[in-house]
């Protein structure tokens, strides 16, 4: 998952990276800035708010093949793991309409509280403190 999860990390780092007005990094370069200054003032603050996307979009992708990874059939063999996947999964072949419901639903609160508390705050921060606007 993690292997998967940073790349989307990457390219919005890297897309973050070549948005840096240039004549922004001129300006740096002319007027001396050391390299290390230059990271922490600038370009790790430029790249703050696409870290950010990149690690929502990431921790969406993760979750998401976690949730699908709770049960896996490979020939003969069936492995189901205690986790909200492996319940819908269990629950779809039922056909036990209620309790699909239920996994569903928890599964969108999740979804929904981890993104009001912690990564709409932290994007919030990068657009507002970290802005090159």
């Amino acid at each position: 998952m993690s292997q998967g999860a940073q790349w989307y990390i990457l390219f919005n780092v890297i897309a973050g990276a070549a948005a840096i007005p240039a004549d922004l990094r001129e300006a740096m370069t002319s007027f001396g800035v050391t390299k290390w200054l230059c990271w922490k003032r600038f370009i790790l603050p430029a790249i703050f708010s696409s870290y950010v996307t990149g690690g929502i979009t990431a921790a969406g992708g993760a979750w998401n093949a976690s949730i699908v990874a709770d049960v896996v059939d490979y020939g003969r063999h069936h492995l189901v793991a205690t986790g909200l996947g492996a319940y819908i999964v269990q629950a779809t072949g039922a056909a036990d309409f209620g309790k699909i419901l239920v996994g569903i639903t928890v599964m969108s609160l999740y979804a929904v509280a981890s993104n009001r508390f912690f990564w709409r705050r932290l994007y919030r921060l990068a657009e507002t403190r970290y802005s090159l606007q």
